[in-house]
């Protein structure tokens, strides 16, 4: 069994890996530079469109207008498209072109090649406790995502966090 810093390591380099594959992936096959911030907001306006941006916006969990500048660049690269609602004009709708519908299919195409991967090589009960085991993780993150930014620990009497010591600020 794997100890909890091997596993932590573990954590930190699959997210890392999965976004700048993701990042690489994407810039190469649509020839286009496509942050992963730009590609999940792409990827829910692609479940859900035509889709008005307010809701985009709730469910990735931005303000409005964050969600306005990120899609003015997407709209600049070709991407997304904006219209006002035909039933609410105070409304603005949005949806991906022919390009962006690309990048979305191409998006999906990774991560069902990445959950296959794994998936192919487990039982099913080896299956079922890996999916028991990610439930946990996401309840947590769920969990520390609710309670926001805690200040870290202090420890014997340090003034500032490995973190701020290492940025700089303690």
């Amino acid at each position: 069994m794997a100890g909890a810093e091997q596993i932590n390591a573990f954590l930190v380099d699959v997210f890392d890996r999965v976004n700048k594959i993701e990042e690489r992936s994407l810039t190469a096959g649509l020839g286009n530079a496509i942050s992963i911030t730009e590609i999940h907001i792409i990827e829910k306006i692609g479940d859900l469109a035509p889709v008005r941006m307010s809701e985009v916006a709730r469910s990735i969990g931005v303000t409005l207008a964050t969600l306005t500048v990120a899609c003015g660049k997407l709209v600049a690269k070709g991407l997304v498209r904006r219209e006002r609602d035909k039933a609410d004009r105070r409304a603005v709708n949005i949806s991906l072109t022919d390009k962006g519908r690309a990048a979305y299919e191409y998006h999906k195409a990774f991560h069902a090649r990445m959950v296959a991967s794994v998936l192919d090589a487990l039982t099913a009960e080896q299956a079922a406790v890996l999916g028991r085991s990610l439930e946990r993780l996401q309840d947590f993150l769920l969990a520390e995502e609710s309670v926001g930014a805690q200040p870290a620990p202090q420890q014997d009497g340090a003034h500032g966090s490995a973190g701020e010591e290492q940025a700089g600020l303690a």
